[in-house]
């Protein structure tokens, strides 16, 4: 007991570092929980629009004009071309959309008159250049075949009325499991910082030249003391990660309890084992108490930036993720996101395991080479 309690005692000196950590995972998730809730449904946008018309008192035009009205939100910018270009560049309109005058009669000629479209080259005006095409595409079809105008509208209208229905066909909830899977990747930070800056701690305090001296003159044999004090570490890593797991329930929702839930505690528990053998090899050359702040700092915000954590992996460099691959958070964060996308985790479980198989070598690595620096200590 008197070891587990110097474990307490340093454990409340710095609690509040660990509710720190805690706070900025809860932080991370509820922003995360704001997101669009919609569950595998889809819905088109309709992108805001002005619509210049040079060609006043054409029915063409006027058909083009409200065909854009159906599929996108026409606006009308007064204030002249400075107010026009300033909407554009704010982006309070996507596109600028100019009928040139004559349009209808040259459609009619069998001509394609040049509607000109001005835009900031988003998606939204790439999606409104795609509209206007269209029509236009439809209206130099039937412009050849058409009796009169009248006859060329109806004829374009009628080929432009089909709609498409769009149905995702995943089975998965891919809300609940991309937020699960967020969660557990922001989790990874205070995961680390918690467990590594207290276990540095804690074994940097018993590390010291006079406690050890004290330990091996004291009644507890050397065995007994490293075997209590290894089973108080063992015992916050799991404290640590069984609370992070209810708090996951919380903040992620019941998916963390569910069976593929399952799979992401076992992925975090693994990665908290590793988290563990890492803190403990740290522990044999980190002396200076001052000094476990700043390394651990270093390493737990170096590995969240590279691996994925703070920010999205897709987002990353293909560099900077090749070079991640050397760090065990890079494989924790590969396998949330991996539970979040794999439709069919059974036919896909190869992958999972693979990448368990490399935390828990990671885990191995630390351990022995914990044990190895410990042994050149001791002979020093």
């Amino acid at each position: 007991m008197t070891v587990f309690n110097a474990f307490l005692r340093v454990i409340r000196r710095n609690l509040g570092t660990v509710l720190l950590y805690t706070a900025i995972v809860i932080i991370f998730a509820a922003a995360n929980s704001g997101a669009d809730n919609n569950n595998g449904g889809f819905s088109g946008e309709k992108p805001d629009i002005m619509v210049v018309n040079h060609d006043n008192g054409s029915k063409l035009s006027e058909s083009l004009i409200s065909y854009l009205e159906d599929n996108a939100v026409l606006h009308d910018i007064s204030g002249g071309d400075d107010a026009v270009r300033d909407a554009l560049f704010y982006r309070e309109i996507t596109s600028l959309i100019t009928i040139p005058e004559g349009f209808q009669a040259e459609t009619l000629a069998g001509k394609r008159p040049a509607v000109e479209i001005s835009s900031p080259g988003t998606s939204s005006s790439e999606l409104t250049g795609m509209t206007v095409k269209r029509y236009l595409r439809a209206a130099h079809v039937f412009s050849d075949k058409a009796e009169d105008i009248d006859d060329l509208i109806s004829k374009t209208e009628a080929s432009l009325t089909g709609k498409t229905e769009v149905s995702l066909m995943t089975k998965l909830d891919t809300n609940s499991l991309t937020r699960t899977a967020n969660y557990f990747n922001f989790a990874a930070y205070s995961i680390m910082s918690c467990i590594m800056f207290i276990i540095c701690l804690v074994l940097s305090s018993f590390n010291a030249a006079e406690v050890r001296k004290r330990t091996i003159v004291s009644s507890m044999s050397y065995s007994k003391f490293n075997l209590h004090l290894l089973l108080s570490c063992f015992s916050y890593a799991m404290v640590v990660w069984i609370f992070f797991v209810i708090l996951g329930r919380i903040m992620a929702g019941e998916q963390v309890f569910s069976p593929r839930g399952a799979a992401f505690i076992v992925n975090s528990l693994v990665f908290t084992a590793c988290v563990l053998a890492m803190a403990y090899m740290f522990s044999t050359f980190l002396k200076e108490k001052n000094a476990v702040t700043g390394i651990i700092n270093v390493v737990t915000l170096g590995c969240s930036f590279l691996c994925g954590v703070f920010v999205p992996a897709q987002f990353l460099p293909s560099w900077v993720l090749a070079a991640a691959h050397i760090l065990p958070t890079y494989w924790f964060v590969e396998n949330n996101n991996f539970l979040a996308s794999s439709e069919s985790l059974r036919s896909d479980l190869a992958a999972y395991i693979i990448n368990l198989s490399v935390l828990a070598g990671f885990m191995i690595l630390f351990t022995a080479a914990g044990i190895i620096i410990s042994r050149i200590k001791r002979r020093e």
